[in-house]
């Protein structure tokens, strides 16, 4: 009886570890959907907009495309 008992103790605490170990998968996943996609003005790549550099209502997917669009090396 007291065998069964530290078997059910250690597997608990086995699973809780791992619970508590474990990634939330679920919000990187939504985190990378989330948003809205814009179209690069310079080369046409579509990146999400909160990672995007806009510049009068144009959205560039680096600070070099932006800079290259206004004129700028």
């Amino acid at each position: 009886m007291r065998t069964l008992l530290i078997f059910i103790a250690l597997a608990l605490i086995v699973a809780i570890g791992k619970q508590l170990l474990r990634k939330p998968r679920d919000a990187k996943r939504t985190h990378s959907l989330s948003g809205n996609m814009v179209q690069c003005a310079n080369c046409g790549i579509y990146i999400p907009e909160n990672e995007a550099f806009e510049q009068d209502g144009f959205f560039y997917c680096s600070r070099e495309h932006r800079d290259a669009a206004q004129g700028r090396s």
